[in-house]
């Protein structure tokens, strides 16, 4: 997966390199145990333009960003899920970005669901060239 991942990171900057995109490789190394948040992800972050894209499955898709100032990074995006018992869910994930030290932190919640459980990890990036 990593590998489809940038190889999907090395089209899309080959597509854009006029802007000063940065792409950003994050494994997580604590992560919750029920399959909700991703082995990797991926960032490509346009600050100037305040334009984000995450990958966390082989396809990119748009993030909202806001730049945090020292606070870094903050990316939020959504997706449909199916439910084991059946039926969609739509959850909304959120990452935590700090370019200075390369940490990331990703949440989920369950949008239409009135769950307790958000899952959450814990991880390191790499900037891509």
């Amino acid at each position: 997966m990593k590998k489809l991942i940038l190889s999907i990171a090395t089209a899309v900057l080959a597509q854009t390199a006029v802007a000063e995109t940065i792409t950003y490789s994050c494994t997580m190394t604590k992560q919750d145990n029920h399959g909700w948040i991703a082995p990797e992800y991926a960032f490509q972050i346009d600050s100037e333009n305040g334009t984000a894209l995450v990958a966390d499955r082989p396809e990119w898709i748009d993030a909202s960003f806001k730049n945090r100032g020292s606070k870094g990074y903050r990316l939020s995006w959504y997706r449909n899920a199916r439910a084991k018992a059946g039926g969609n869910l739509r959850v909304r994930y959120q990452a935590n970005l700090n370019p200075s030290d390369h940490v990331i932190k990703v949440r989920m919640a369950f949008v239409n669901a009135n769950a307790a459980n958000k899952p959450y990890g814990v991880g390191t990036c790499l900037v891509e060239q």
